[in-house]
């Protein structure tokens, strides 16, 4: 039988509307990743505000054991995050709040040990990734603020 999930408090009026916000990031970092990781495959360039995008892509460190693009671990993140965060609109689940909260986790970590890579390893900073980097430290903050609202 489905049943929609209704909020019954302010509480959960704001969790609900933070859960359409991380929804909306998590597919606006999945279409950023398949942009990024199709001129990985591709071997081709992308728009960039700076040549930084260029360097990153033609970087061994790039690619995770040597042949994983990193935009393809992106992908998946966001995709996990979406698909909890779409699951979450019909039922809230804690598990899947925290399913979230600890795959934003990992992309935030991931994200932070990226931008080190690029500033010091690679010497150039992809424009696409740092857009990412902070896509993915907003939803870890949003999901932050929902547990925080679902413990209250």
């Amino acid at each position: 039988m489905y049943t929609e999930y209704m909020p019954k408090t302010a509480s959960d009026t704001k969790s609900r509307n933070l859960n359409r916000i991380i929804f909306f990031l998590s597919l606006l970092g999945i279409v950023m990743a398949i942009y990024v990781l199709q001129s990985f495959i591709r071997k081709t360039g992308i728009v960039c505000v700076t040549s930084g995008c260029e360097l990153v892509r033609k970087n061994p460190a790039s690619y995770l054991f040597g042949v994983i693009p990193v935009p393809a671990v992106g992908l998946v993140g966001y995709s996990i995050i979406a698909f909890l965060a779409f699951l979450r609109t019909s039922k809230s689940k804690s598990w899947m709040l925290k399913g979230m909260l600890g795959m934003a986790t990992f992309g935030v970590a991931f994200v932070s040990w990226f931008t080190y890579t690029e500033i010091f390893i690679i010497k150039g900073v992809c424009t696409w990734c740092a857009l990412s980097a902070v896509n993915m430290v907003v939803i870890f903050l949003l999901l932050l603020k929902s547990h925080t609202l679902q413990n209250r």
